[in-house]
């Protein structure tokens, strides 16, 4: 196993990354820097040879606004979007969206030590999944960025 962080900090310079070396940012700034990986990700999940449990088989990973691709971590649905603000006023985890490993470690937490309700906790978990699901793909996306520059 290869902790690409270290190749990125050792080996990669990408001015888009404004000098940050978190996945956060090095992952729009590939994004935007490779031709491949555009292509290849603005295609739906169906077409890219890649299966999902967390997102149906239309969901596009990369989005392009004004020629930019939108940081696919802002793009990831708020936990309760399905459920009206009525029902919102019952839910006591006070999260919106899990973008972020600080909200994803306090949504973590929450499941093991709040008590809420089943649609609650079940939304939280959705949500979790899509997020380590993106987060997985991206380590995938860096070392595809990384393999067309050798």
């Amino acid at each position: 196993m290869v902790d690409l962080r270290l190749i990125i900090l050792d080996y990669y310079y990408n001015p888009l990354t404004k000098g940050s070396n978190s996945i956060k940012a090095v992952l729009p700034a590939i994004l935007n820097s490779c031709n491949f990986l555009k292509n290849k990700y603005s295609k739906p999940i169906s077409e890219i040879n890649l299966t999902s449990i967390n997102f149906d088989d239309q969901h596009l990973w990369i989005q392009i606004k004004d020629q930019k691709v939108i940081n696919p971590y802002k793009l990831l649905p708020p936990i309760f979007n399905q459920f009206s603000k009525e029902e919102l006023k019952h839910f006591i985890s006070g999260l919106d969206t899990i973008s972020d490993g600080g909200a994803a470690l306090t949504a973590y937490s929450k499941l093991q030590f709040v008590d809420m309700s089943k649609k609650e906790r079940d939304s939280i978990k959705k949500s979790l999944f899509k997020y380590c699901e993106l987060d997985t793909l991206a380590m995938v996306m860096i070392y595809e960025h990384l393999k067309t520059l050798i």
